[in-house]
């Protein structure tokens, strides 16, 4: 029978110690893409300051979203800590570490004035919440310290062992912006997206890595027992989807509308390259040995 690549064997007929290691290689790639989703779950649904991945979430990450600037606190004095932590700020991501108390401590602190006072208290009410020192102390320290931080010019603290409210003070009081943005409307706040930078970071580690076990996976579905029309849909899917999903992450920050291919894309990925992972692992161990590869088959 004509193959889609030459001589292709099948993939139940190989020895068992090749089947189990083909196996151990597809179900790694299964539960990381897993993860790879936990991931994405945990790195932004707190985007929008809710629990829960949201539409918003995405709105802000890829595309920023305007919001009324009583909202944000600071239609003239602004806090530069403030600006970096709030959603779409560049510090935010850190802060997220921390869940949903750590957030609600350090912006509730900063939207009041960043007072010394309340410095080392929770927030009023919450008894049981992380003071704004010990937020500072857990997710910025490292960083901005006056020691050996990456940000050691903007130092909260000496070293990483210990908060300075003097330093700290520096960028967390308000203070009367010296410009405003030109595109800004009056009254109005844009939050997000994220910075171009960081965009560029995760482009190119994402091209240059998931690509390849993509096509990995597509070489082993090859050689599996699968309905030779099905396999000739759902073959390409998931590369195709890849590229799809990359644009729009560029192209989600001039058009919100884009977010809907991004979504789509992503969901025509996971649901493709699962069934292929299925198939392989079906085919290595539950298909009659024996004949012809049907995926193969033209």
């Amino acid at each position: 029978m004509p193959q889609l690549v030459p001589a292709m064997f099948r993939l139940r007929d190989l020895p068992a110690s090749v089947r189990l290691v083909v196996s151990v290689f597809i179900a790694l790639i299964g539960v990381g893409f897993l993860f790879a989703q936990a991931n994405i779950y945990h790195r932004h649904h707190l985007a929008d300051g809710k629990v829960g991945l949201t539409f918003d979430d995405l709105r802000i990450i890829y595309h920023g979203i305007e919001v009324p600037a009583d909202e944000t606190g600071s239609p003239v004095a602004t806090s530069r800590m403030l600006d970096m932590v709030r959603p779409g700020g560049d510090m935010r991501k850190n802060l997220e570490q921390g869940g949903l108390p750590e957030i609600t401590s350090l912006v509730a602190w900063l939207e009041s004035g960043a007072p010394e006072s309340t410095f080392d208290s929770p927030p009023a009410g919450e008894p049981s919440g992380v003071a704004p020192r010990r937020v500072i102390a857990r997710r910025c320290l490292r960083c901005h310290n006056a020691e050996d931080g990456e940000k050691a010019d903007t130092p909260y603290g000496p070293d990483i062992f210990e908060v300075d409210y003097q330093l700290v003070a520096l960028m967390a009081r308000p203070q009367l912006s010296e410009s405003a943005d030109a595109d800004a409307k009056p009254g109005v706040r844009m939050i997000g997206p994220q910075t171009i930078a960081h965009l560029v970071l995760i482009t190119h580690v994402h091209m240059l890595s998931i690509p390849v076990f993509t096509l990995i996976v597509y070489v082993l579905f090859l050689t599996a027992d699968f309905p030779v029309r099905l396999g000739r849909l759902v073959g390409p899917v998931p590369m195709l989807a890849l590229v799809f999903d990359f644009a729009s992450w560029w192209l989600a920050r001039f058009s919100e509308g884009f977010l809907i291919m991004l979504m789509v894309a992503g969901g025509a990925y996971a649901v493709s390259l699962a069934i292929q992972l299925l198939a392989i692992l079906h085919s290595a161990w539950l298909a009659p040995p024996g004949g012809s590869s049907p995926t193969a088959a033209r």
